[in-house]
Parts: structure tokens; sequence; C-alpha cells
């Protein structure tokens, strides 16, 4: 059968099909590599979830920023940071579900004690209609020295063409009580102290979400991910295409064959009668 494969015939055939199976195992290969990527990630992230939080009043303070540039590095590393929100800075970041309820996060910074620099902190979710001035006070309630714990969330900035769109669009400059996204390079525009280049994300207390403002938990995903499935499928379709090429090469050759020995038993009966 292999020299079959490779005869004249079918050697063009057979080097596509051999072509097209080496993609799809090298696709499977590739699926492999993924999931193997993930498992890397995942230990990381559970690295990272479980390590003591860092202290941003201490990092504040080093002379070299302690943390990774690296905007993967940075989300979910666990913080805490210790200081006094102002909540004359406060800003709204809008357009937020939480629960298929429309809303807006409230964003303050808290400036940090022992020093003159502040960090945002994103401190939850409220309803969109209980976002209006009069009624923002009443989530005021974390006066005084707070110590706030979390997970440290890299500024949300836009890249490329994006980036672009939203330079052409930007409306007149100024300080802005909402926003639509924490970026912090522009926040710090209208800040009256130095901002941290991340922000802190709040977690719930002890006792849970009660009562507005409502923390996020930032979405953790630590499984594989579908990437076997997708190497499995991969490595099966190129073995699906050796078997029924191979299996349709060999119908034909004995269609061919069968087609031989009818004709050479038609030649056959014909030389007899014309014998006789």
């Amino acid at each position: 059968m292999l020299k079959t494969l490779f005869s004249r015939r079918y050697i063009l055939m057979t080097l596509l099909v051999l072509a097209a199976m080496a993609v799809m195992a090298r696709l499977g290969v590739w699926q492999l590599d993924r999931r193997e990527q993930r498992l890397v990630r995942n230990a990381d992230l559970m690295a990272k979830l479980e390590a003591p939080p860092v202290s941003m009043n201490e990092a504040a303070t080093a002379a070299q920023w302690p943390l990774s540039a690296d905007r993967d590095e940075i989300r979910n590393t666990q913080a805490v940071a210790s200081g006094q929100f102002d909540f004359d800075q406060q800003v709204l970041l809008l357009q937020q579900n939480y629960q298929d309820m429309p809303g807006v996060h409230l964003v303050t910074p808290l400036v940090l004690e022992g020093g003159d620099k502040a960090i945002l902190v994103d401190r939850g979710w409220i309803p969109v209609d209980q976002a209006s001035a009069d009624q923002l006070t009443r989530f005021d309630a974390e006066a005084g020295s707070v110590v706030v714990t979390g997970s440290l969330q890299p500024s949300q900035i836009l890249f490329g063409r994006a980036a672009e769109r939203a330079a052409e669009q930007a409306g007149p400059t100024g300080p802005k009580a909402e926003w639509y996204r924490v970026d912090i390079e522009a926040l710090q525009a209208q800040m009256p102290y130095d901002l941290l280049p991340v922000y802190l994300l709040q977690a719930p207390g002890a006792q849970g979400n009660v009562t507005p403002p409502y923390r996020i938990q930032p979405e953790v995903d630590l499984s594989e991910g579908p990437h076997l499935g997708y190497a499995l499928q991969w490595f099966a379709f190129a073995l699906t295409a050796g078997i029924v090429y191979v299996a349709l090469v060999r119908s034909r050759e004995k269609k061919a064959r069968a087609a031989e020995t009818a004709s050479g038993d038609s030649a056959s009966s014909a030389s007899i009668w014309a014998d006789v």
C-alpha cells in the first residue's frame, strides 16, 4: 500500500494529505503548549493570591518602586494600605453592572499615612439611582484613619486605535467627576497629590456584601482551559485524514483491479466466440 501511495498516480495527493496532517498535528502540539503556559500562569496566580499583602505605605516611601512594571504581574497582587479617604476628590466609574443591575463604582483617593502620596481605591458598586450628588454622602461612612485591603490593578489605559479615537473624541479638559475607566495618569491631572501608578480594588469585609457599596471580587480563572480538548481534536483530525485517505486509495485501487479483471474476462470471451 505504501508503494501505491507514493506511485506517480498518487504522489501529489499523498504529499498534500501529509502536509495537511502535519499542520493539524502541529496545531495539536501548539494547544498542548498553550495548556502548559496556562498551568504555569495558574501556579503563579495561586502563589500571588496566597502571598502576604504588599504594604502600599511602604511602597510609596521606597526609594525604588518595589513592584514589577508588568501589567499582568501587578494584576491581583494582594495589598494593604492605611490612610484617610479624600471624599472631595472622589469620582464615579460609569456603566458598571452588578448582578445585571446598572450602577457605578466609587473610586476614592486614599491619602497614605506617613507621606504625601495617595492610592486610588475602587470602593465598590452602588445602584445608578443612588449615584446623584445629594445621595453620595451616605456612602462616606469610612471617615478618619482606615486600613484597606484588596487586590492591585493596573491603570486602565487604552492602546492603539482605541487610544487614538479617545483622543479625537476628548471633550474640554478640566476636573471631571465621572469617568469610564480608571486611567491613573489622566486622573492625576485633577488630584492635589501624587497618585501611585496602581489602584486598589477593595475586598469585601468579613460579613461580605451586605449594603452598598458592594465590593467587587476580581475574576480569577484557575481552570486549565479548553486546550487539552482542542489538542485531542487536532490529533484526531490528523489521524482521521490519514485513515480516510488510505481507505479511499484502497477502494479506488480495488475498483480499478475489478475493472481490469472484468475487461480481461470480456476480452477472453470475445476471443473464444471469435474462434468459434
